[in-house]
């Protein structure tokens, strides 16, 4: 009964479109007809997806910042912490002495006010006793309300220093939410990067972040003895020995990195504290040409800075580039006018 109901339907459904079709023949021949979206060209998908990329590297310049300003907060605080717990014992004792003092001068011989009459030999020794003390009560009266105010200022310090992690907590967490930005991006990004042939997505992750040849990373490896500076032997190393592992914004090793993230890990590895930023580690050591460029030295690229490398020697840097990509090795001059300058943290 229901597959005859059914059909029953089907049968007047379909009679009802051909009464239709009849009816309004002018009107259907008279619809225009609606052209398929042009497919997007290979050039077009290319500008796109480098511009997507440069977005998600300021992102995670921003978050990496962002984490930075945290741990330098959190930091502050605990030593603001333990500079209010050592300031308010020091209160407490120099209390403690001031009573002490107090009561030996009132109670102790002649340091207490009869006591300082009854040993007296004429009225001016009297007076030069209680000068004594007065003087004594005067210093341990200081000493206290000098603790009292260290301790004042350090509870002001701590004060400031937990409203400068709220802040910089804040901040961080209001870019932890953008996380879904980041990923709506890089999702866009992958959806592009799809949409072109295996050949054209080679040619496309080539241009923007190009391989260096199998002989030139030889190259770069022969040169790994040569390099004088220790740390920076050790940190160019570090790096080499991370290529082939993912990109992963945020990350700093052992199992990804972002790109700040490799070269910070890397001077870690050879005794140097950086930040994990590109921006700031911009401010460290002293500033080099191209041109000049030794092992070890880092490279920064984009306007505000987005990006850093570290030089390997030969012509070629150890880069982290982006979301899709591995730790690998390329040529120093790839991202051409994006580069704006090298530092030198160590000197061969």
């Amino acid at each position: 009964m229901a597959n005859l109901f059914a059909r029953r339907v089907v049968v007047i459904l379909a009679s009802a479109a051909c009464v239709a079709a009849v009816v309004v023949p002018s009107v259907a021949s008279a619809a225009p007809q609606a052209k398929p979206a042009p497919k997007p060209t290979i050039s077009s998908v290319e500008a796109q997806l480098a511009k997507l990329a440069k977005q998600n590297t300021i992102l995670v310049e921003r978050y990496d910042q962002a984490q930075t300003a945290v741990a330098g907060a959190q930091r502050k605080v605990v030593s603001a912490q333990a500079a209010l717990r050592i300031a308010n014992v020091a209160v407490q004792q120099a209390g403690v002495d001031l009573s002490r003092s107090a009561l030996a001068q009132y109670e102790g011989g002649s340091f207490s006010t009869a006591g300082a009459l009854l040993s007296s030999d004429g009225g001016t020794n009297y007076l030069d006793t209680l000068d004594t003390m007065q003087m004594i009560s005067a210093h341990s009266a200081q000493v206290v309300s000098a603790y009292k105010l260290a301790s004042q200022n350090a509870a002001k310090a701590k004060s400031q220093a937990e409203d400068a992690l709220t802040a910089a907590t804040e901040t961080r967490d209001a870019l932890v939410k953008q996380q879904a930005t980041v990923r709506a991006q890089v999702k866009k990004y992958s959806t592009m990067l799809a949409t072109l042939t295996a050949a054209q997505r080679s040619m496309f992750q080539s241009r923007m972040n190009p391989n260096a040849t199998a002989a030139q990373k030889q190259a770069v490896q022969m040169l790994l003895p040569t390099i004088t500076s220790a740390q920076a032997r050790k940190a160019v190393q570090f790096a080499l020995a991370q290529v082939g592992k993912p990109y992963s914004w945020g990350a700093a090793g052992p199992g990804s990195y972002d790109c700040s993230g490799l070269t910070m890990s890397a001077y870690r590895a050879a005794g140097i504290s950086l930040p994990h930023s590109a921006a700031q580690q911009y401010n460290y050591g002293h500033h080099v040409s191209f041109s000049e460029l030794q092992p070890g030295d880092l490279l920064f690229f984009y306007h505000p800075i987005g990006h850093v490398t570290i030089y390997a020697g030969g012509g070629m840097m150890v880069s982290a580039p982006q979301t899709g990509e591995d730790v690998k090795v390329m040529p120093a001059d790839a991202f051409g006018s994006d580069f704006v300058g090298a530092t030198r943290l160590v000197s061969s």
